[in-house]
């Protein structure tokens, strides 16, 4: 029996009082709710950092619609500027030298023309966030070869 009570002595002396544990258990808890809340934060305040980027590409990916569709008369006004025995960029128009005709941008069609050697594109009129926006492709010469620069109000819409 005394090697009973020996035992139980011996384990009572391991015991933590009741209010220690209890404390220590209430830190526990708020850090772990304080860290999963630091972290929630973080994750919220990536989402809203990266919906611009989201926004931004969603953009750039629709634009391609209308990029693609002034390829083929990039292509065309390329072979009119470089087989034409004098350049002068100002004589190639919509409609002239095989180039097709004016199309104006509407509910249904987005618009594209070519003006003073310039292709002008234009986004339709859709309501939506490129509504009327604008891509516009200025030729140069430049040693036999055309070079083009990019302006419009795509830029401002970081579609182009």
């Amino acid at each position: 029996m005394s090697q009973m009570r020996k035992s139980t002595e011996c384990s009572s002396e391991f015991q933590q009082p009741e209010g220690i544990s209890r404390t220590q258990f209430d830190q526990q808890r708020v850090a772990s709710l304080a860290l999963a809340g630091v972290m929630l934060v973080l994750i919220i305040i990536s989402v809203v950092r990266n919906v611009d980027r989201y926004e931004d590409l969603n953009i750039s990916f629709r634009y391609i619609e209308l990029t693609d569709l002034v390829e083929p008369v990039k292509e065309l006004l390329e072979v009119a500027i470089l087989s034409a025995p004098a350049v002068d960029l100002n004589s190639f128009e919509s409609g002239i030298a095989g180039l097709p005709d004016e199309v104006l941008a509407s509910e249904k069609a987005h618009g594209i023309s070519v003006i003073d050697g310039r292709i002008i594109a234009t986004w339709m009129k859709d309501e939506s966030d490129l509504d009327g926006v604008t891509y516009i492709l200025t030729p140069k010469i430049d040693r036999g070869e055309v070079k083009w620069s990019v302006t419009g109000t795509c830029s401002e819409k970081k579609a182009c």
